[in-house]
């Protein structure tokens, strides 16, 4: 991107990662006003208010924003590239300077943080990246809503573990409250029987958590979906079956290390593309480390429908193809699972009338 020649505006929540965005403001405004010239400063007043600035932002003609907080303040952000289901600007590209506690986002894009990443704000290397949209209940059932996400998703103890971790402090970082946000919650969180359709197979079951990612990253560093790739057209589903506390507790640091598909009689895989879920009682969902509401919920991914600055050839390396060859294998085990469970409910065949 030439200097001068897109019109540009910079989303800054001040107290992102425990005010760090409002310290170091000024200096970071220097040094970007230094690389692209002229833009426009925006700052977050409220939750939510990010998504009205970005709106109004792109409706003035802003052709690449720049999302400065965490990952709370990239979620509002990319939710306001919408207006309901439809792009605002679909040219537009947004950005991220990463100044939160947790940056799982960050670490998915390879975007450096701090003054670091300045010189990729206005890059040219941008992703065409998928997105998430689910649609929720409101808390206490009151109605229906739906937002995007573009890294996670947690439907169960994820989603409660957020709610406790988000009415509390961060000052700690991101990955210390999320542990400690986990512990809390492990020690008296009960999982709920689930109703769960993933791309037409029903699988009804106790859950602890199920995922469904976008991104590589969440909780603060946590690698729950490594094979993940942001623009495959396709979510990495994991479903945590019944997992007893001993058996999540002795296994966090693997988990944290991504090797969740390790243990294939608690952990069920699946690529998928559409994915519904209800359940008796109150479940809580998290999106980008948000908890904006509860079951029932259906999860759809929108291929290709936000351009992303990456600071990284991450989606032409080689492990792409290896990615891919799982998430291939995968389908063909879930393809052949659902022959089976049509076979099983076929009725008994007429006896021969001879």
């Amino acid at each position: 991107m030439v200097k001068g020649t897109h019109k540009i505006a910079a989303v800054v929540n001040p107290y992102s990662g425990n005010g760090r965005a409002a310290r170091h403001w000024p200096e970071i405004a220097k040094l970007i006003e230094e690389m692209v010239g002229d833009f426009t400063f925006l700052r977050t007043e409220r939750p939510g208010h990010a998504t009205e600035l970005v709106r109004q932002a792109l409706r003035d003609g802003c052709e690449r924003i720049i999302s400065v907080g965490g990952d709370g303040t990239h979620h509002e952000v990319i939710n306001g590239f919408f207006d309901g289901f439809l792009p605002i600007n679909p040219r537009a590209a947004m950005a991220i300077m990463p100044l939160g506690t947790g940056s799982d986002l960050a670490r998915t894009l390879r975007m450096p943080k701090g003054r670091d990443a300045i010189p990729h704000l206005v890059g040219d290397r941008v992703v065409a990246a998928d997105l998430g949209r689910v649609t929720f209940t409101l808390p206490g059932g009151a109605g229906q809503s739906f937002l995007y996400f573009i890294n996670t998703c947690h439907v169960g103890m994820g989603g409660a573990v957020v709610e406790r971790v988000n009415r509390t402090t961060k000052k700690y970082g991101g990955l210390f409250s999320y542990m400690w946000g986990t512990l809390a919650t492990l020690a008296t969180y009960e999982p709920p029987f689930m109703e769960i359709e993933i791309d037409g197979y029903q699988l009804d079951q106790v859950c602890r958590d199920v995922i469904v990612a976008k991104g590589q990253y969440d909780g603060g560093g946590m690698h729950v979906a490594p094979n993940a790739q942001i623009d495959d057209g396709v979510f990495d589903v994991y479903v945590i079956g019944n997992t007893s506390r001993m058996f999540c507790l002795t296994h966090l640091p693997a988990i944290y290390r991504g090797r969740l598909t390790d243990y294939p009689d608690q952990v069920k895989y699946f690529p998928a593309s559409r994915i519904t879920i209800r359940s008796d009682t109150t479940v809580l969902i998290n999106l980008d480390g948000e908890q904006p509401g509860q079951l029932p919920a259906a999860i759809e991914v929108m291929p290709k429908a936000l351009n992303i600055v990456t600071a990284s050839p991450l989606h032409e390396s080689a492990e792409q193809e290896t990615r891919a060859a799982r998430k291939e294998l995968a389908q063909k085990e879930l393809e052949e699972a659902k022959k089976r469970a049509e076979e099983a409910n076929k009725p008994p065949a007429e006896p021969s009338a001879n």
